[in-house]
């Protein structure tokens, strides 16, 4: 888990094929409950952050963090090419079970920071939708800073392909 964050990181700064507004929401609706389809996604009992601290455990909201120091194995693999005075990373994933999920990547204390953020609406019994959102990119200095979009897209895609051991729920238009 700790090598697909360190992955799903560098591939947010890579220079690329356009800017975060560029990126749209995806959804997905699934013949689930919101609870199963969570557990699924980001399981709930921390198996799939084993590798990243657990901060805060209030039950359902649940924090998980890692930084990574300059100067420690790793370090310049995770920092922007255009921020090599940097000397933090965050990552951070926040969860708010079964409603919430937001992994954060921050630079130097959120001198520059962005995020993946999944939310799971239950729409009926049974029926979840799940949405899928990238935080814009903020923080001092951020102009200039590109996002790899095909990557970004990528990267939400396979998320969202964990969903396809449910049964696709047709929204009506």
């Amino acid at each position: 888990m700790l090598r697909n964050l360190f992955l799903i990181t560098a591939a947010l700064f890579l220079a690329g094929c356009g800017d975060m507004a560029a990126l749209v929401s995806q959804t997905k609706t699934v013949a689930a409950p919101r609870e199963e389809v969570f557990k699924k996604m980001f399981g709930t009992d921390g198996a799939n952050f084993r590798d990243i601290p657990l901060v805060t455990n209030g039950g359902s909201s649940r924090l998980y963090e890692l930084v990574v120091q300059k100067g420690q194995p790793g370090f310049e693999g995770l920092i922007p090419d255009e921020r090599p005075e940097a000397q933090k990373v965050r990552f951070a994933i926040e969860m708010n079970i079964p409603r919430e999920t937001h992994i954060l990547y921050s630079v130097d204390d959120g001198a520059l920071q962005t995020g993946l953020k999944f939310t799971f609406e239950e729409l009926a019994p049974g029926t979840t939708r799940v949405a899928f959102t990238i935080d814009d990119l903020t923080g001092h200095d951020a102009k200039g800073l590109v996002v790899n979009t095909a990557k970004m897209h990528a990267i939400a895609r396979e998320a969202l392909d964990r969903l396809d051991d449910f049964e696709e729920v047709k929204e009506p238009a």
